[in-house]
């Protein structure tokens, strides 16, 4: 069996050092991803502020124009709602490092979600650091790693958790602070007033869960109802949504949070 447990040799002392050397300077972000890279690899990293009642606001990423109107500017305007990581952070995790597959719904990888986003830039498997701010604000680190790379596995894991306290602590020195100016709007209400002028409660409560990547089984047990009421539900919703599918469910949700 390996070794789990994280050793600072040389080169991680080196790195550590160089951290704490870039804070307040443009050489952060790579000084971060080379402490971060001798621990594991990744393909992109994304630095993100979610300012409690927000949307959020980007600190950092490498990722081409392409990837970005996705992942940043687009993500921003409505779709985060649904992001396992974020959802994470709102449903009172405890700061620390999470592999997405651990939070995500068991259906989430067949959701309309996971294919505009994930799928559409080829993102494989996701690390995310979360990182509290202050009360309800948190900042959240994304490791990415894309479709035809390995899964991060256990000992990653746990190394990158092992050196978290570091990690953090250099990430609110260097982007915490006070909250940039964020567009007016409670984003958050526009999720939960999603189809509420004419949905039930409680179909409006199965459409959020299908959105956020649930099945009706994973509903159904959530929710502590059957299947097949969840099965009624969401046909009812449909209906009333004038909808056949998750995926124009999902568009529809978009134009919402959109407009």
């Amino acid at each position: 069996m390996e070794n789990k447990v994280l050793t600072l040799d040389d080169g991680r002392i080196q790195a550590v050092a160089a951290l704490f050397e870039s804070l307040g300077s443009d050489r952060f972000p790579t000084a971060f991803r080379q402490l971060v890279r001798s621990i594991c690899s990744f393909d992109s990293l994304i630095a993100t502020r979610y300012p409690a009642n927000q949307p959020p606001v980007s600190l950092f990423h490498d990722l081409d124009d392409v990837q970005a109107a996705i992942t940043v500017q687009f993500y921003a305007t409505g779709p985060y709602l649904l992001d396992p990581l974020y959802l994470a952070c709102k449903g009172g995790s405890a700061p620390g490092a999470y592999r997405l597959l651990d939070l995500a719904p068991e259906a989430f990888y067949r959701s309309q979600y996971y294919r505009a986003f994930y799928r559409s830039i080829r993102i494989g498997d996701e690390v995310g650091l979360l990182i509290r701010e202050r009360g309800s604000d948190w900042i959240i680190v994304s490791l990415a790693r894309g479709v035809r790379q390995t899964r991060f596995n256990e000992q990653e894991l746990m190394q990158l958790r092992q050196i978290f306290p570091i990690l953090s602590a250099a990430v609110l020195r260097h982007w915490g602070g006070k909250p940039e100016t964020a567009p007016a709007g409670l984003l958050e209400d526009r999720l939960e007033s999603f189809g509420a002028d004419i949905l039930s409660p409680r179909e409006a409560e199965i459409v959020r869960l299908i959105l956020q990547g649930h099945s009706t089984p994973s509903a159904a047990a959530y929710l502590g109802i059957s299947e097949g009421t969840v099965k009624v539900h969401r046909h009812k919703a449909y209906a009333k949504l004038g909808i056949a599918s998750q995926a124009e469910l999902f568009s529809l949700a978009t134009r919402h949070f959109v407009g």
